[in-house]
């Protein structure tokens, strides 16, 4: 039965490539010899039309004589029987003047012909017909003649098309010879090739369907050198190979399943019928117990565990982007916001459709936390705009002041000097501004020079104190410095730990009101240098004290600009101390005052 079955799909597919490669051969051999035999012809028909037109031009004018016309029947005549083809010359009413094949006498109104009312309309006409007069098959192609805008007739050529249609018939009865000749042929050498074929083949099945079992001790005898032999020691080999390759797949899962949960990225996978069955704990961390059950780590193998995608993964928006991936084979994205302590988390999610062929079999779902990235951006946002409106305001009231002396050369002395000032003032401002942000791009550079070298932090800290003495004496302040007994040595960049002490005493003696107080400490462990500046200003509120560290933001900004602050200090502070390897902390009450504290790991 096996080889019976073989055999007889062995004919039909070698019957049928020959018959219809035949068929589409002939098919279009026969379209293009008629389709160039009527290009030929309509080519001819074209220069034959105009030659008439011009031949036939003054036999159509309204003051011709019988004379005329009858040279122009004898000529055309002539040129007809020489040309093989029939040639027909038609007055503007339709009545024939001369005809090549019949007495115009006896020829009937041409005014509907389908050639000749189309060539009246368009210039050119062709049509192919049935011809009364002539009893068969001919090609009409016919030319209007015209005297400047007046219509004197139409000239039409036409010849029969029995010689093409003779040779298309004799090219059908050669293709249906050809495929005679091929059906036979291909009937014998099916026979030869099927029996030659169907012994491997039975034995090959039998061997295949036991090596699939997992038998893989079974071999094929090598019988033939041909590609039947090859297929027989490719089997073979596969039985060999395969108890390692399922090993190294096993393996590689393993090794799969390690990295997926490894990963940064959050995967969830889901299949065709809307079930997780891989999720990671990043995507289970990233989405929350609220978004993802905690039983959302799946196995493929685990398939009594496997929970509908509604069930398992609770974000509608996720739900919604993973049902759009079926939908259009397409990759989904959307971000998921999750409110959290300090700042939200927000999570980029990829929905990617895995596709089999035309059908979607799952989708991979990738989150990647850009929290930071956001975070980031809304950073690089409001630095553009502050530094914006900072350097617009000392630049607008500069230009205004200059602009008002400018116009006004008489101006008192006393008014121009009270300009000046505040230009000088202005400038100041700009002068400051413009320097914190140059701290700032140097400290964020990672081309920025490293001065490091030790020095001792107490004596730079009592520098500091030393110089703004006469400041607080004159806000009436009361400046307090403990040292530490020990000496402080710490290996940094002095004139950027100078800047960090300076832009938290500044900021001190910025928001502390008259008769208040500023203590400095300094204290040293086994690793560790702390430096606390603390006063009994006006404090933060607590919704304030994570975005104080943020450049060119101020907790009272009318007052910050009357005292000449730029909003950059903090921010200049908590990068000076990162660069160090320290930390910025702050312990503040709104009315109460502020305390900074700086640490500083001490390396060996």
């Amino acid at each position: 039965m096996i080889t019976s079955r073989i055999l007889w799909r062995l004919y039909a597919g070698y019957v049928a490539i020959i018959l219809i490669s035949t068929i589409i051969v002939g098919l279009l051999v026969g379209q293009q010899v008629a389709s160039n035999g009527m290009d030929e012809i309509e080519k001819s028909l074209t220069i034959q039309s105009e030659m008439l037109a011009e031949l036939s031009r003054s036999a159509l004018a309204r003051d011709v004589t019988t004379t005329k016309i009858d040279d122009l029947q004898e000529t055309i005549q002539v040129l007809g029987r020489k040309s093989g083809s029939r040639l027909t010359v038609v007055r503007s009413d339709g009545k024939v003047l001369a005809d090549s094949q019949e007495s115009p006498e006896n020829m009937d109104n041409h005014s509907s012909r389908p050639e000749i009312a189309g060539a009246r309309k368009t210039g050119y006409s062709s049509s192919t017909r049935f011809s009364q007069t002539l009893s068969q098959n001919m090609r009409y192609l016919a030319k209007r003649v015209d005297e400047g805008d007046a219509l004197l007739g139409i000239v039409r050529v036409s010849v029969a098309l029995n010689d093409i249609e003779r040779k298309a018939t004799q090219l059908w009865w050669l293709v249906l010879l050809g495929a005679t000749t091929s059906a036979v042929a291909a009937l014998v050498l099916g026979f030869y090739f099927a029996k030659r074929f169907t012994d491997p083949l039975r034995s090959m099945t039998d061997i295949a369907e036991a090596i699939s079992q997992g038998d893989y001790d079974r071999r094929l005898s090598v019988v033939h050198k041909d590609e039947i032999g090859t297929l027989a020691e490719a089997f073979n080999r596969m039985a060999r190979s395969s108890a390692e390759r399922v090993l190294e797949i096993t393996t590689e899962r393993n090794r799969l399943a390690r990295i997926l949960a490894s990963m940064v990225e959050g995967v969830i996978g889901i299949d065709a019928e809307r079930r997780v069955i891989h999720a990671n704990d990043a995507a289970r961390n990233m989405l929350g117990p609220d978004g993802l059950g905690q039983d959302g780590s799946h196995d493929s193998h685990d398939h009594e565990r496997q929970e509908l995608l509604w069930e398992d993964v609770r974000i509608p928006e996720v739900i919604q982007a993973v049902e759009e991936a079926f939908e259009t084979q397409r990759v989904a994205k959307m971000q998921v916001r999750r409110v959290g302590v300090g700042h939200d988390l927000i999570v980029d999610v990829h929905v990617s459709p895995l596709l089999t062929g035309a059908e979607v079999s799952g989708v991979l779902i990738v989150l990647n936390d850009i929290s930071e990235v956001a975070n980031l951006e809304r950073v690089r946002r409001d630095f553009v705009a502050n530094a914006s409106h900072e350097l617009k305001t000392p630049i607008t009231a500069i230009r205004g002041l200059t602009e008002t002396m400018l116009d006004d050369p008489n101006m008192e002395d006393e008014v121009r000097n009270r300009f000046v000032e505040r230009v000088s003032a202005q400038s100041m401002r700009l002068s400051v501004l413009v320097s914190d942000l140059l701290t700032i791009s140097r400290l964020e550079s990672d081309l920025s020079e490293k001065n490091a070298h030790a020095f001792d932090l107490q004596e730079l800290v009592k520098r500091s104190i030393s110089a703004v003495k006469s400041t607080c004496h004159e806000k009436q302040l009361e400046l307090e410095f403990e040292p530490d007994d020990a000496t402080c040595l710490f290996e940094g960049d002095a004139q950027s730990i100078s800047q960090l002490v300076d832009n938290l005493m500044d900021n001190a003696i910025k928001y502390t009101p008259a008769g208040g107080k500023i203590s400095v400490r300094l204290s040293r462990t086994a690793d560790l240098l702390q430096l606390e500046v603390e006063d009994t200003g006006i404090g933060i509120e607590a919704q304030a004290q994570q975005r104080v560290f943020e450049r060119f933001y101020r907790v009272d900004k009318a007052r910050s600009r009357d005292l000449g602050g730029t909003g950059l200090g903090l921010s200049i502070v908590k990068h000076i101390a990162e660069e160090h390897g320290g930390t910025v902390e702050l312990d503040s009450e709104q009315g109460r005052g502020s305390r900074f504290i700086v640490k500083f790991p001490l390396t060996p």
